[in-house]
């Protein structure tokens, strides 16, 4: 009996965190929200708008089943996604 209900309450946060995991779109927003400011004065920027670089802008979106990870280019994991929140690797945690 002990081992059927640590069963259905592991098949529960396993359901639980399959679904709400966070998706691409708001690894997108997050990615936005990030965006490193351009500190160059303002005649500059109208003269000669750039665009301002983002370190998480070139990095990949690997989808697990259970969670999700944010990696740069050499591999390493710069935020895990789970249950609605994305962690980093200090292990702050961010609402999606």
């Amino acid at each position: 009996m002990k081992t059927a209900l640590i069963v259905i309450l592991s098949m529960a946060l396993a359901i639980g965190a399959f679904l709400s995991r966070p998706t691409e779109a708001d690894f997108k927003d997050f990615v936005a929200a990030h965006a490193v400011p351009e500190q160059r004065p303002a005649p500059q920027r109208n003269a000669r708008p750039s665009r301002a670089r983002n370190p998480l802008e070139s990095a990949e979106f690997c989808d697990r089943i259970l969670w999700v990870e944010i990696r740069d280019k050499d591999g390493k994991t710069l935020y895990a996604g789970l249950f609605s929140h994305w962690w980093d690797s200090s292990g702050r945690m961010q609402r999606v």
